[in-house]
C-alpha cells in the first residue's frame, strides 16, 4: 500500500495515453522538417554543365610542352554532348586536348558526372615574360561554354646537378667491398646526359651502376626534374694498409656539373704465413731424442697479427714443445722466430713422420706439414754388437768345454 497521501505518478490511464501521443507528434513534426530541409537544399543545387580547371592562370617555359587539368561537369541535366576547342592562342602554338590518354573533339558527361580531361599546349619560343590570354570553349546542343585562361611565357633553367651519397663514408679491410649509394638529380628545367667521373687513390677501382644494376656505366641520361640513385662501388688494393683514403666522385653534363667526396676506412687485415728452417718443411730427428727446429711466422698483411698461438698434431708417442708459446704481436711486413722441439717416441722405427703445425692469431691463421725422417739411436747399435759378441763368447765356450768329452 502505498502511504496516505502519496501516489504513484502516471498512475493515471489516462496520462499514460496523453504522453504517448505527446512523444509520437513530436517525432513526426521532427521528422517533417528534416524533409522540407533536404528538399530545400536540394531545390537550391546548381544545375547545367561547367568546365573548370585548378590552375586558370599559370606560367610556362617557352618552347616546352605544358599540361593543364579539365574538368568537364554535368549537375542536374541528361547526359550532353559537348564538342570541345581553344580560343585566342597565337599564330605558332600547338594544342590538344586529351580524355583517356588519347586526344578527343568532344565528350559526352552524363548526368550528375564529371569528365576527367587534359589541356596540352606547346608555345613557340621567344616571347619570354609575355602573358598570353585564350579560353577552353565547349559547345552543347542548348548552350555554349567557355573557360577564360592566363599563360606567361617563361625562359627555360639550364641542367643543374647535384649529387648526395646517403653514407659518405664506409668501414671494412682491404678485401672488403665497398659500396656507396649515391643520390643524383636534375634540378634544371633541361634534359641532360651526364658524365660520371672519378679520383681515387693509386691502385683503387671506382665503377658506377645504377641502383641495384649489375651493369656499369659511364654516363647517365637525367630528364629535367629527375633523381636517380648511381651505386658507386670502390675496390682497394689487397696491399692496402689500414687508413683512411678519400674518393672524389663527379658527374658533368654541358654546363652543368656536381660532385662529392667519399671515404674508405680501411681497418687493415693480417695475413700469417708458416715455415719451416730455411723454408724447408723437413728434418731430421733421433728415436727418443729431443730435436729443435727453427720456424719463421711472417705477416704479409697491412695490419699486426696479434696473439698468435702454436699448437702442433704429432703422432703418437712424440712430444712437441715451442718456444715462445705464444707471440704477442708480428707487424705488417714483420717476421718472427720460434723454436719448436720435437722429441719421437722411444719406440719410434726408422721412418718419415708427418708433424702438422699450426698458427692461429686474431684474425688470421696458417698451418704446415712438417716431414720428420726418425733414425734409430746408435746406442741400439752398441747394444746389439755386445749382445752378438757374447753370444759368439758363450758358443766357443760350450764348444771347447763339450767338445772334448
Amino acid at each position: 500500500m502505498n502511504p496516505a497521501g502519496i501516489r504513484a505518478p502516471f498512475s493515471n490511464p489516462t496520462t499514460y495515453v496523453a504522453t504517448a501521443l505527446f512523444a509520437i507528434g513530436l517525432v513526426a513534426t521532427t521528422a517533417q522538417a528534416y524533409a522540407q530541409s533536404a528538399a530545400g537544399a536540394a531545390s537550391q543545387a546548381p544545375t547545367g554543365l561547367w568546365l573548370t580547371t585548378p590552375y586558370p592562370e599559370f606560367s610556362a617555359q617557352a618552347g616546352k610542352n605544358v599540361s593543364v587539368p579539365l574538368s568537364l561537369a554535368n549537375r542536374g541535366l541528361p547526359p550532353q554532348r559537348v564538342e570541345l576547342g581553344v580560343d585566342g592562342l597565337p599564330d605558332g602554338w600547338k594544342w590538344e586536348i586529351d580524355g583517356g590518354g588519347k586526344p578527343v573533339a568532344a565528350a559526352i558527361a552524363g548526368s550528375d558526372g564529371t569528365v576527367s580531361l587534359t589541356l596540352k599546349l606547346t608555345p613557340p619560343a621567344g616571347d619570354i615574360g609575355k602573358a598570353v590570354n585564350f579560353a577552353v570553349s565547349g559547345k552543347a546542343s542548348t548552350e555554349a561554354l567557355k573557360l577564360p585562361m592566363e599563360m606567361t611565357l617563361t625562359k627555360t633553367e639550364p641542367a643543374k646537378l647535384t649529387l648526395e651519397p646517403k653514407l659518405p663514408a664506409l668501414r671494412g679491410t682491404a678485401k672488403s667491398a665497398f659500396d656507396f649509394q649515391v643520390d643524383i638529380k636534375n634540378d634544371g628545367q633541361e634534359d641532360s646526359t651526364v658524365n660520371l667521373l672519378s679520383k681515387a687513390p693509386p691502385g683503387f677501382q671506382v665503377t658506377f651502376k645504377q641502383g641495384y644494376g649489375s651493369q656499369e656505366l659511364t654516363s647517365l641520361p637525367l630528364k629535367a626534374g629527375e633523381s636517380k640513385t648511381l651505386s658507386v662501388g670502390v675496390q682497394p688494393p689487397d696491399n692496402a694498409q689500414a687508413g683512411q683514403y678519400p674518393v672524389a666522385v663527379a658527374a658533368s653534363g654541358g654546363a652543368a656539373s656536381a660532385d662529392t667526396k667519399l671515404l674508405l676506412d680501411i681497418t687493415g687485415r693480417p695475413s700469417v704465413s708458416l715455415a719451416g728452417p730455411q723454408g724447408r718443411l723437413s728434418g731430421d730427428a733421433t728415436a727418443g731424442q729431443e730435436r729443435t727446429f727453427t720456424f719463421t711466422l711472417s705477416n704479409s698483411g697491412s695490419a699486426p697479427a696479434r696473439d698468435v698461438k702454436l699448437s702442433a698434431s704429432p703422432p703418437s708417442g712424440w712430444k712437441v714443445a715451442f718456444n715462445p708459446e705464444k707471440v704477442d704481436e708480428i707487424a705488417p711486413g714483420g717476421t718472427s722466430d720460434v723454436g719448436v722441439s720435437m722429441t719421437p717416441s722411444t719406440q719410434a722405427i726408422a721412418g718419415d713422420y708427418m708433424v702438422s703445425v699450426r698458427a692461429n692469431g686474431d684474425g688470421a691463421s696458417d698451418n704446415a706439414d712438417f716431414r720428420v725422417t726418425v733414425r734409430t739411436s746408435t746406442l741400439w747399435g752398441v747394444t746389439g754388437l755386445g749382445v752378438i759378441g757374447a753370444s759368439a763368447l758363450m758358443l766357443a765356450f760350450a764348444v771347447t768345454r763339450y767338445g772334448r768329452r
